[in-house]
């Protein structure tokens, strides 16, 4: 009995212990879950966004899976697609093969065998529409054509069956025609893709669409490529109509090459070519006004304006080959800006004249020609002179002169002639008006505010018309070098009425110069008589001579006049009557005429001292004309250009006495002057 306690008992603290092991390895086991959790959720909190990623990923991969899942069953399809095609091409081309013998070959068949016939051509031309291939089904269609007109010239076919078979083609070549066009309107389209549309196109027999899609794309491609180039900076620069002109003509001319790839060079629809040209071309000159007008500062603009002209024309030029005339018609259009472009440049060079003319003193100075005028206008000859006499404005007018002709040379491409020589007689004409205004002693206040300087003496007046003469012989020169240029008046290309019209234009022009040169000299000559028929004048001018005379007694009495002023010796005279003889003489000396002044000099009256105011007035001239006389011997002035001046002048002095012969005849109201008076003063 005890030990069966003993072993109860000790089965019993067995027991325990064991319970109490597993308990404490529980306790210990919920410890360890306790910290596996809480380390679980820290690494779950500290790795979050790694987790994000990862399940981002993952999703990214399940994408991709399935594209490449799709991708497969793509191939697939296609692998299939191409299996059938190949299969369906093959009894295709069987079944082609035999509508084309059927065709040629069979002879004309029952009217259930015809309608089968037109059956199978239209399914089969179904197909090959489907499957883009439009040679084949276009080849068809020929041969289908040319089978209906054997037909029908056979006599031997049913007349409604003839029908459904043109009917027949016809809508199948309206669908072929109407996918064909959709392939040449797409934007994506080639132009090697266009040619091939368009060939088939023509072999349908709609070789108008054909020409209106050509011209189409080819207007569609001008228009983006113009729009590029006008929304990009190269619009502010030279650059700008060098590559338009290059962009549209080269269109133009690619479209030409493709339209005689269609049809030859001897179309009858090449008007609708050239037409359309045209178009473009006026399209591209409203371009080229726009950006000419944008540039036309009065720096640059002239040059700017000139060399976009030159652009334009090369480049139009180039089309000549393709027997696109267009040269004319741009000629035509732009001909009008260019012209206004020079007007605003001419309406600035008349200012800059302005400027330079009233800082001139009007003093003459010796130029070598060579060093004047450029080397296209001096050619030595065998009498020309060396050097040439001008003034400081008539040399920088020269110098104007022949840049403004620099730069518009090439205007002459433009038949643009009389517009320049129109411009160049203004130029000159306003230098007249100027000079003429300093003869006359009118006061202008220029842009800066200040006076002008006027020819009030002699010498400067004589220094103004010598340099208008030179300026005169000049001009005339560098018009005439401008406009033959290298053969340009001689030119085979122009018209022999434009030619003729330009010669008229450029008599007129020195017509027209010559005419205001001599009536600044008629002026000149006017102005020096009534200045010395003034009383006032001349006694104030007698006086000074017989306060110099006094002076220097010797150098009056021995002065002796030249040959030209001998004809004044009759203004001191004693004798009351130049005798008709002398004065014969005196207009022989000088090439003068004298049957229109010998009454004139037979009133000189000198009465006991008493000179009259008609005696001093011939003095006047006489003393007037010696300092002229004396102005020569500073060899400053060309002998021969003074004596003829002189001529002018004595001949205007003659004709002034004939108009007012009474204005020289003593009468009780002229108010006498006594000699001893003036000489006393």
């Amino acid at each position: 009995m005890s030990s069966v306690s003993s072993d109860l008992d000790g089965e019993n603290e067995l027991q325990s212990m064991t319970g109490k092991g597993i308990k404490h390895l529980c306790s210990e086991l919920l410890e360890l879950k306790t910290e596996s959790d809480e380390d679980f959720h820290r690494n779950i909190f500290s790795n979050y966004s790694s987790f994000v990623r990862i399940f981002d990923e993952v999703r990214g991969m399940e994408n991709e899976l399935m594209q490449l899942k799709g991708q497969v069953l793509t191939q697939k399809k296609l692998v299939k697609d191409l299996i059938d095609g190949i299969h369906l091409k093959v009894l295709s081309e069987e079944t082609i093969d035999s509508v084309i013998q059927e065709s040629e070959f069979s002879e004309p068949t029952p009217q259930s065998e015809l309608a089968v016939h037109i059956n199978s051509i239209s399914e089969t031309l179904d197909i090959l529409m489907i499957e883009n291939r439009m040679d084949e089904a276009i080849a068809i269609i020929q041969r289908a054509d040319e089978n209906l007109q054997r037909m029908q010239f056979e006599d031997n076919s049913p007349v409604d069956l003839l029908l459904l078979y043109n009917s027949a083609i016809a809508e199948k070549k309206a669908m072929l025609s109407l996918q064909l066009t959709l392939l040449a309107e797409n934007t994506r389209i080639s132009a090697a893709e266009l040619q091939k549309v368009l060939v088939g196109i023509c072999k349908l027999g709609d070789s108008h669409l054909a020409i209106q899609l050509l011209l189409k794309y080819y207007h569609s491609r001008l228009a983006t490529g113009r729009h590029h180039l006008q929304s990009s900076q190269s619009f502010l620069d030279g650059l700008y109509v060098k590559n338009l002109a290059k962009f549209v003509f080269s269109m133009i001319s690619q479209a030409a090459r493709s339209f005689m790839m269609l049809y030859g060079e001897t179309s009858p629809q090449a008007s609708e070519l050239l037409q359309w040209a045209r178009e473009e071309t006026k399209l591209f000159v409203a371009s080229f006004n726009k950006y000419v007008r944008s540039s036309s500062d009065v720096t640059e603009g002239l040059s700017k304006a000139v060399e976009a002209m030159q652009f334009a024309m090369s480049y139009c030029s180039l089309l000549k080959s393709q027997r696109l005339f267009l040269k004319p018609y741009l000629i035509k259009h732009i001909r009008s800006c260019m012209e206004e472009v020079l007007l605003i440049h001419i309406d600035h060079f008349k200012k800059v004249i302005s400027m330079f003319t009233a800082t001139d003193d009007w003093v003459l100075g010796r130029y070598l020609i060579s060093g004047i005028l450029s080397e296209g206008n001096y050619m030595v000859a065998g009498q020309r002179p060396e050097y040439c006499i001008l003034t400081n404005s008539g040399r920088k007018f020269i110098t104007l002169l022949q840049a403004i002709i620099a730069d518009v040379t090439s205007l002459l491409a433009i038949q643009m002639e009389g517009s320049i020589l129109k411009g160049l007689m203004n130029l000159f004409t306003e230098y007249i008006a100027i000079i003429e205004k300093a003869i006359t002693f009118e006061t202008h206040v220029s842009e800066k505010g200040s006076k002008r300087n006027l020819a009030e003496s002699l010498p400067q007046q004589l220094s103004v018309l010598a340099n208008l003469s030179t300026l005169q012989l000049f001009f005339f020169k560098i018009v005439r070098s401008f406009l033959r240029g290298p053969g340009h008046l001689n030119s085979k290309l122009r018209k022999k009425n434009s030619i003729d019209f330009l010669k008229k234009e450029l008599d007129g022009c020195i017509l027209f110069i010559q005419e205001a040169v001599a009536k600044l000299k008629a002026h000149f000559c006017q102005q020096f008589i009534n200045r010395m028929m003034s009383p006032e004048t001349g006694s104030k001018l007698i006086v000074e001579t017989c306060s110099d005379n006094q002076q220097e007694p010797s150098n009056f009495q021995g002065a002796m006049p030249s040959a030209a002023f001998q004809v004044s010796a009759w203004f001191r005279t004693s004798d009351a009557t130049v005798s008709n003889h002398m004065i014969m003489q005196i207009f022989d000396l000088l090439d003068l005429d004298c049957s229109l002044y010998r009454c004139s000099f037979l009133h000189i009256s000198k009465d006991n001292g008493i000179f009259d105011s008609n005696l001093v007035k011939k003095k006047v001239l006489f003393l007037e004309l010696r300092k002229v006389d004396k102005i020569d011997e500073d060899n400053v002035f060309e002998e021969d250009w003074l004596m003829e001046l002189l001529r002018e002048l004595i001949a205007a002095i003659f004709s002034w006495i004939v108009n007012n012969k009474e204005i020289w005849r003593n009468t009780q109201e002229d108010s006498p002057v006594q000699l001893s008076d003036i000489i006393s003063q």
